[in-house]
C-alpha cells in the first residue's frame, strides 16, 4: 500500500510547459540561440533552468563561461516568476488528487522548479496545506537527474515516521525526473502526453491526473516495479 506520494511541481501539479517554454527561449535569445519545440523537448523540456541553458548551450556548440550561464538563467528565471505571479494554472485533475490523498497518504514535492515560484503557487491554489514538504532546484543538492533530491525526499518523510522506498510513489512529467526516482529506488509514473520511448522508463504512464486515486495508482505502478527489481 503506498505510503507516500511524491509530485513534481512543473507538468504534474502546475501547467508549467508553455510559461517555461516561452522564459527559456527568450532569454537565450540575447545570446542569439533559437531552439525549435523538438530541440526544446529533447534537450530542455524536463531540465531545471541552468541545465536547460547549459544543455541549449552544447546543442548550438557554445561554450560559455559561468557568468554567461548564470545571466541566461537568471532572465529565464525572472521572466517565468512573471508568470507566476500572474497565477498558473493547475494540471487537469491536480486539485481533486492531492484532496483526494489526505488522511490516505502522506505528500511531498520534488521539483526542479525553485522554492519561492512552488510556494507562491501553492498558497493561491490554497494547496499549500497538502505538503509535508518541498525540495526544490535551488536545494543543497544535485538536480535531477541524480537520485539526490529523492533520496532528501525520502530522508524528510523518514524524520516523521519510517516509510519503505518501494511503498513511495513518484508522479513525474519526464525522463530526468524519472531516472532520478528509479535510481532512488522508488516507483514512477509519468504524467501527461510523454512520448512513448520517455513513457517506457517508467512503472506507468498517466494521462491526467483526473479520476486518480491511492488505490489505482498503487496497481498501476506495483506490478512492473515488482517484476523489475
Amino acid at each position: 500500500m503506498i505510503q507516500a506520494v511524491l509530485l513534481e511541481f512543473d507538468g504534474v501539479i502546475a501547467d508549467t510547459r508553455e510559461a517555461r517554454r516561452e522564459a527559456l527561449l527568450l532569454a537565450l535569445e540575447a545570446d542569439g540561440i533559437a531552439l525549435d519545440d523538438d530541440e526544446y523537448d529533447a534537450w530542455c523540456g524536463a531540465r531545471p533552468t541552468r541545465s536547460a541553458v547549459r544543455a541549449a548551450m552544447s546543442l548550438r556548440q557554445r561554450r560559455p563561461d559561468e557568468t554567461t550561464i548564470d545571466l541566461a538563467t537568471a532572465r529565464a528565471e525572472r521572466r517565468f516568476a512573471r508568470s507566476v505571479d500572474a497565477g498558473l494554472t493547475l494540471t487537469l485533475g491536480a486539485r481533486s488528487f492531492i484532496e483526494s490523498l489526505q488522511g490516505h497518504a502522506r505528500l511531498g514535492i520534488v521539483s526542479r522548479a525553485s522554492r519561492r515560484d512552488v510556494e507562491a503557487t501553492l498558497s493561491m491554489a490554497q494547496l499549500d496545506y497538502a505538503f509535508e514538504f518541498i525540495v526544490c532546484d535551488d536545494d543543497p543538492h544535485l538536480p535531477k537527474p541524480s537520485p539526490e533530491p529523492y533520496a532528501a525526499a525520502l530522508e524528510r518523510l523518514a524524520r516523521r515516521r519510517a516509510v519503505v522506498a518501494t511503498n513511495v510513489v513518484v508522479l513525474e512529467d519526464g525522463i530526468t525526473g524519472i531516472q532520478s526516482a528509479k535510481d532512488a529506488g522508488l516507483r514512477c509514473a509519468v504524467v501527461g502526453a510523454v512520448p512513448a520511448h520517455i513513457a517506457m522508463s517508467a512503472d506507468a504512464l498517466i494521462p491526467s491526473l483526473a479520476g486518480l486515486t491511492a488505490a489505482v495508482l498503487d496497481a498501476m505502478t506495483l506490478g512492473t516495479h515488482t517484476a523489475g527489481r
